[in-house]
């Protein structure tokens, strides 16, 4: 039988192509996988604490960055407070990165996670 001729350059091309697509959808997975894991729909009760103030919250979700906070009054949270989770024994600096009816999202200020 006879051997079938492949242009090198087309063939090279080909193989490059197809190793840049293997990369992306790689890529796009452990991404997927990585959100997935990192952010935790928690429905966990928490504490925001500002000015010697405290005002329970509902954590909607939760990631290694921030939360999702269900508040009963969001509009008298200020933009910087911390937030006590009694289940986890922590608390987080936060700042406040949206806000909406009775929902707020924050961000964790790193090198700030402590124990209470």
């Amino acid at each position: 039988m006879e051997e079938e001729a492949t242009d090198p350059l087309a063939a090279g091309l080909l193989h490059d192509i197809v190793l840049e697509l293997e990369a992306d959808l790689t890529s796009r997975a452990e991404i997927e996988a990585q959100r997935i894991i990192t952010r935790d729909c928690a429905l966990e009760p928490a504490v925001i604490q500002f000015h010697g103030r405290k005002v329970a919250c509902l954590v909607r979700s939760l990631s290694e960055d921030g939360a999702t906070l269900d508040a009963i009054s969001p509009r008298n949270i200020p933009d910087r407070f911390t937030l006590a989770l009694p289940l986890e024994g922590t608390t987080h600096r936060c700042r406040l990165v949206w806000r909406r009816e009775m929902e707020i999202g924050v961000a964790f200020q790193r090198n700030e996670l402590s124990l209470m």
